[in-house]
């Protein structure tokens, strides 16, 4: 068995449909949304191996590989993810969904296969009350949607300020296309980016992928600018989510702030021993 680079969305569903049929505990971590899973491939940075009882799918991320897998069965998936020599070779990353009793499972079921964890991240709701008042942003401070020529400042803010393997930083092309779909604000200093707050918006939900504020410019309310401004764009949203670290208590209190709550669901982030902690 070896990786094969997957050159269209209907391999991606084949492998999925043959470990699925007739599946007595279908599990998987892998539920990529069309526009993403069309990015990846045109990009070539999805890789395929199927199993007797499981389909892994390997994605480069800079670096190192997020590794994505569908099972027929927990000790399927257990016992074929020691077929993936890449484990061995190169640095990788998976990540899982599920409530708290249902991590430590989870853990043990990759440990084997030497993954370990490495962060843990909750997943953040708000539900808007019906007629809330939106708080109006600071009238000192601007904010505007990002243009095409603000994506490489963009990318830079966001990897000084984040961790590339637990929150999934986005490729430039990602940036772009978010910039172009107008879900990307922004607020500047004398012509340079202060802030970012990129969204997706699907329907009555939407979520945060990153609320970033250069170290630099924190403490003059831009962060507080661009959640308002947000908000106020999305007056038809009925659901807000987003995921923060569970130890980054200064981020999850600033979310609080503005109305989130966590609603149980955890992502566990494992790593293999590639990646130092």
């Amino acid at each position: 068995m070896k990786l094969t680079l997957v050159n269209s969305a209907d391999q991606v569903f084949e492998a999925v449909g043959r470990v699925k049929a007739n599946a007595p505990a279908f599990c998987t971590n892998f539920f990529p949304v069309q526009s993403k899973l069309e990015r990846w491939i045109w990009n070539a940075e999805l890789s395929l191996q199927v199993c007797d009882s499981a389909a892994f799918f390997l994605r480069r991320d800079r670096d190192f590989w997020r590794l994505y897998f569908c099972a027929a069965r927990a000790d399927a998936l257990q016992s074929e993810i020691g077929t993936l020599s890449v484990l061995r070779s190169e640095p990788v990353v998976l990540d899982v969904l599920g409530k708290e009793s249902a991590l430590a499972s989870w853990g043990d079921c990759f440990a084997p296969a030497g993954l370990r964890p490495y962060s843990r991240l909750q997943r953040m709701g708000r539900i808007p009350a019906p007629g809330s008042p939106i708080a109006e942003a600071p009238a000192e401070v601007s904010v505007t949607a990002a243009s095409t020529g603000d994506a490489v400042s963009i990318l830079a803010l966001l990897e000084d300020l984040f961790d590339q393997f637990a929150d999934q930083l986005p490729e430039l092309h990602e940036i772009e296309a978010a910039i172009g779909n107008q879900q990307v604000l922004t607020v500047k200093s004398n012509g340079s980016l202060a802030a970012a707050l990129f969204f997706e918006t699907q329907g009555l939900t939407s979520s945060i992928r990153f609320w970033a504020v250069s170290k630099q410019f924190q403490s003059r309310h831009f962060g507080a600018a661009l959640m308002r401004t947000y908000f106020s764009l999305h007056h038809a949203v009925r659901r807000f989510n987003l995921w923060v670290a569970v130890d980054n208590q200064n981020a999850v209190q600033k979310y609080q702030h503005y109305g989130y709550s966590a609603d149980g669901l955890l992502d566990l982030i494992l790593v293999n021993e590639r990646i130092r902690s």
